[in-house]
């Protein structure tokens, strides 16, 4: 099983910490956000990472061309970058067999292995994809800025019935983990085609076919790290997990 981490974004409103450096190059308790990520792939056992470059590809490239991960990395450049994020997931399409399930990580998210690996070892039944939720609604750092997601339990499991930002009935936040069949990438030339060409247009395609499902990440630590504040709130804390890695 491939995993496929979207590292093509600026981070516009990170500028402050980041001083315009890729954001997944950004240091959280002495380690790098993408170090972090590599390190949980490694834990799950995923030994092939492909990474969807945009924004300073190059730098990106030149801090991981000694990485000491041992992980097989492939980098694909999404020259449209400035593009919604499904733009960037539907680039890893030539990197993927047609025959493997795959996983579809945000770079700027910092989560644990235990997190990922809840996701990857989910099925997928009739779903064509399946992501983590966070049903703790009341402990998420940035409520506004979140993916909400409404779910309704079935006897098939957990599906993902509504999927947008605005929501105002809803019981999850989506937490940027994915587990995906190969024909997902048709879900999102769909939505590159007839709606803006984002990874939740994408999903929404899904949820119109009832393909989507959920996995209820439970007691397991996250946060989407794309704000000054967050970074402030991430590093202010004790991530015991993190000491362990």
């Amino acid at each position: 099983m491939k995993l496929v981490i979207i590292a093509a974004g600026h981070g516009s409103r990170l500028r402050s910490v980041s001083h315009d450096m890729n954001k997944t190059l950004l240091t959280i308790h002495g380690k790098r956000l993408i170090d972090i990520l590599l390190n949980n792939a490694v834990k799950c056992g995923l030994q092939d990472v492909v990474i969807i470059t945009g924004y300073q590809n190059q730098v990106l490239m030149q801090a991981l061309d000694n990485h000491s991960h041992n992980l097989k990395l492939t980098f694909i450049h999404n020259p449209d970058w400035q593009q919604p994020n499904g733009i960037s997931v539907l680039a890893a399409k030539p990197a993927i067999p047609k025959e493997e399930e795959y996983m579809i990580s945000m770079s700027d998210h910092f989560y644990s292995a235990k997190l990922m690996e809840k996701i990857k070892n989910s099925s997928l039944g009739n779903n064509i994809a399946n992501v983590g939720l966070d049903f703790r609604i009341e402990k998420i750092f940035d409520l506004e800025d979140g993916m909400k997601v409404k779910t309704l339990e079935t006897k098939e499991g957990l599906k993902v019935k509504k999927m947008d930002k605005k929501l105002l009935n809803y019981d999850a936040i989506d937490c940027g983990v994915f587990k995906c069949r190969y024909n997902f990438f048709q879900s999102l030339v769909i939505a590159k085609d007839k709606l803006k060409g984002s990874l939740s247009d994408a999903c929404n395609v899904l949820i119109n076919d009832e393909k989507m499902g959920g996995v209820d990440i439970g007691e397991e630590f996250w946060l989407d790290v794309d704000t000054p504040e967050s970074v402030q709130y991430l590093q202010s804390i004790n991530i015991e997990w993190n000491n362990n890695d």
